[in-house]
């Protein structure tokens, strides 16, 4: 915002009145005085009147218009690696706006940041006050400066005043010097023996462990002979498949059921018959044992039914009466082909 200072004097002649104005950002002020006749004392007096009015509004309208940048430190002298504030102020107006902040960094001149706030500003009346306080300290002894930060104010840059910060170091309450100690022999202490007793037994202990845990695995019978029976395996599988029929889950929508009936029936034969634990297989490992007995075919409609009462068992699926009849069916259909192999 522009503002203007003129002044106006003019002498109504004879009358003996003075008129003597000034006009300050478009507002005018006007004094009247009554003088004596006399041109040279007239013009001094006038002069001496409007010095210090002029004075007081262009000093005004330059303070208005100025902006001030000031850093400082909460302490000047610290010890190596205390932390010392550095608070930077800049106040400007709206006439002249903040175009650019400094930009300091972590580290500079045997001085590191520690941490820095986020630039605060307050607004009070036409005055906007800009605030940002770092946090620095240093671990080399000596004087060190902290340079100016300049500011881009209205496309000008100001400038802070340069700052020293003394760092020293850290004072010691015994400053006396001692020589090296000799070597000190330290008594060789003894293990006692109770401790030898029991790491023995301990180990005694753990080995029994072992020996009983792998006593128990190859002590265990495989899995075709844990179901004995008087019956051929394929008699049995035959008379399991009529029991489940007869029993008409399907009819109950009792789908888990049945299919878990129906691979338990298809595994126990497969034990049975081939002498392998194809209860402990998944259908991915049975379908590649039968892949090197069965065509092709016979195969697939294995796997098809094998998944399917996977399906049912894990993923709460529901085939329908028809879809549950024909797994029955293609599990006898492979159950009476692997017993015509060779075995």
């Amino acid at each position: 915002m522009k503002k203007s200072i003129y002044i106006e004097w003019h002498i109504s002649g004879r009358q003996g009145n003075s008129d003597f104005g000034c006009n300050y950002n478009s507002k005018p002020f006007c004094f009247t005085f009554i003088h004596r006749r006399g041109g040279l004392l007239q013009k001094c007096f006038f002069f001496l009147l409007a010095l210090p009015v002029t004075c007081f509004f262009f000093t005004g309208t330059v303070v208005a218009q100025t902006a001030s940048v000031k850093a400082s430190l909460n302490r000047d002298h610290v010890l190596i690696g205390e932390p010392v504030e550095l608070k930077v102020e800049v106040k400007t107006t709206a006439g002249l706006p903040l175009i650019q902040w400094f930009n300091l960094p972590d580290s500079f001149n045997h001085l590191e940041i520690l941490n820095r706030s986020p630039v605060d500003s307050v607004a009070e009346a036409s005055v906007t006050t800009y605030r940002q306080t770092f946090t620095i300290t240093g671990f080399d002894q000596g004087i060190w400066m902290i340079p100016a930060l300049g500011v881009s104010i209205n496309k000008k840059i100001v400038y802070t005043d340069s700052l020293a910060l003394t760092i020293v170091p850290v004072q010691l309450k015994d400053s006396t010097y001692h020589d090296i100690r000799e070597i000190i022999d330290v008594p060789d202490a003894k293990t006692p023996w109770w401790y030898w007793v029991a790491g023995i037994l301990s180990l005694a202990a753990l080995g029994i462990l072992v020996w009983l845990w792998l006593k128990s695995r190859t002590g265990k019978p495989i899995a075709a002979g844990a179901h004995t029976s008087p019956l051929s395996p394929l008699e049995e599988a035959l008379n399991r498949l009529r029991a489940l029929e007869s029993e008409q889950l399907a009819n109950n929508e009792e789908w888990k059921k049945q299919y878990s009936v129906l691979t338990g029936i298809f595994k126990v034969y497969t034990e049975r018959r081939f002498s392998i634990p194809a209860l402990q297989k998944t259908t991915d490992e049975l379908l590649l044992l039968l892949n090197s007995m069965l065509d092709k075919q016979m195969v697939s409609e294995t796997a098809e039914a094998l998944r399917i009462s996977d399906a049912v068992k894990f993923a709460r699926y529901q085939p329908g009466k028809d879809l549950a009849s024909a797994s029955l069916h293609t599990i006898e259909k492979v159950i009476r082909a692997l017993d015509h192999l060779k075995q």
